[in-house]
């Protein structure tokens, strides 16, 4: 006599009980098996036994940039211990690699590992500092009155840190201290002290004698990268796809041969390009703009002058100006794919910048107040169409390689791991840590 159990016998139930046991078990443990080899899923990473040449082994952020681009080519990724995604996607065997300066920017710091003291010394040191805490793969401010705020900076930053914490669990805890001023000002005579904890800053200038020693600080992806709602550059993502858009529509050989700026013509810096368009408006597009505050937001005064940086696109040659000390607008221009034509003056210097080379993927104009260098730059680029193309195209390159979303992810990622190898004490959470999405749901800054 048969046992009958939903209409089927024993036999079968039993082989039933064990095939939706084993589909449980790989739900429950999320492991796929595939022909060539087993894939095991955890916490968004993908680990990778198998040997085939897929798309399959990519953290889940990752997997359109990686795989979606990469059809004809799919890439095997994986976060295995002995090699990150980041360091497979951009390795430090090329040279200049997306990770050349932080490497050198954290010799100094190797001689001795960072105790406690340090930090509680730091927290003292740097009032205008924003503190954050990665404590058990989590984000946490620590609430500071004397850190110093400008417009939404600090708030991106941290959303970028958020970003990186979240995208990859690996990260161990550190306290970490930023800044988010064109130049750090340490009270108390402070600034020439050798600190044994870095700060992590937006730009920095070796020839600006001002402000917190260089090799004291390391330099961290701009704010920018995240949102610049002040001056309606919105969000990087969403910019970059734009700009980059307009672009490829316009060809270069249809663009207008006039090297193209537009800016708030607040520095000396800018004031003498801004004669030189008055001096030679049939090669040179310079001039300031009047700019009113509302509710927070940069306005333009007037409609004669404004192009949206979409509208920069349609020149040949794009002018890139320091301000008070760096300029975060060099990515929007290089995404044009126009040649652009940098004057550095007083050498502030972003984390990639060290991907520009002269005559390459840029011009840079050492020429200050050189009124006869701007003129010869000029001729030389008209005269050399097909070079200064060139220059655009790779130009534009370097953003796109290095300046995408998952490369800035990687670049926090491969700075909050460097930073972790110096620690030499267990980081506590702080009392007055707040968990960042508490954070920047209650707080405006």
């Amino acid at each position: 006599m048969e046992y009958n159990i939903l209409g089927g016998n024993y036999r079968r139930h039993i082989v039933l009980i064990i095939f939706l046991t084993i589909v449980f078990f790989m739900f429950a443990t999320k492991i796929k098996f595939q022909s060539n080899g087993l894939i095991i899923r955890y916490n968004s990473l993908l680990y990778d036994s198998g040997t085939s040449n897929s798309c399959y082994y990519v953290v889940k952020p990752f997997y359109k940039f990686v795989c979606n681009k990469n059809r004809s080519n799919p890439l095997r990724l994986s976060i295995l211990p002995e090699k990150h995604i980041c360091e497979r996607l951009y390795p430090d065997d090329i040279e200049p690699s997306l990770f050349s300066r932080l490497n050198i920017e954290f010799q100094r710091f190797r001689k001795q590992k960072i105790l406690l003291t340090d930090i509680k010394n730091m927290s003292i040191s740097c009032p205008s500092c924003h503190h954050v805490q990665i404590i058990g793969g989590k984000l946490y401010n620590v609430q500071r009155s004397s850190a110093f705020n400008y417009e939404t900076r600090s708030r991106s930053v941290k959303m970028l840190i958020k970003y990186v914490v979240d995208t990859f669990p690996d990260i161990r805890d550190v306290d970490v201290f930023f800044d988010v001023g064109d130049n750090v000002e340490l009270p108390n005579g402070l600034n020439n002290v050798l600190f044994n904890v870095p700060i992590f800053t937006l730009a920095k200038s070796n020839k600006f004698k001002q402000g917190l020693r260089p090799d004291g600080r390391v330099l961290m992806p701009c704010f920018s990268l995240w949102n610049w709602p002040e001056a309606r550059a919105g969000q990087w993502g969403d910019r970059f796809e734009s700009i980059l858009s307009m672009g490829h529509k316009l060809e270069f050989g249809k663009r207008l041969p006039k090297l193209f700026w537009r800016g708030a013509d607040n520095d000396w810096k800018r004031r003498w390009f801004i004669e030189m368009g008055k001096k030679y408006p049939d090669t040179i597009d310079v001039s300031g703009m009047d700019w009113i505050r509302k509710s927070g937001v940069l306005s333009h005064k007037g409609s004669d002058n404004y192009k949206t940086l979409e509208q920069h696109c349609s020149y040949k040659y794009l002018l890139h100006l320091e301000g008070a000390s760096y300029s975060s607008r060099i990515k929007y221009l290089l995404l044009c794919g126009s040649t652009v034509v940098f004057n550095v003056i007083e050498y502030w210097e972003e984390y990639w910048y060290h991907l520009l080379e002269n005559g390459k993927n840029i011009i840079f104009f050492n020429g200050n107040l050189n009124e006869t260098a701007l003129n010869s730059t000029l001729d030389f680029l008209k005269n050399n169409e097909d070079r200064a193309k060139d220059i655009g195209a790779r130009g534009r390159q370097i953003v796109q390689n290095y300046l995408n979303e998952h490369a800035v992810g990687c670049y926090w990622w491969k700075l909050l791991h460097e930073y972790g190898k110096l620690v030499g004490y267990e980081p506590t959470l702080h009392p007055d840590a707040m968990y960042i999405e508490d954070f920047i749901l209650g707080s405006s800054i």
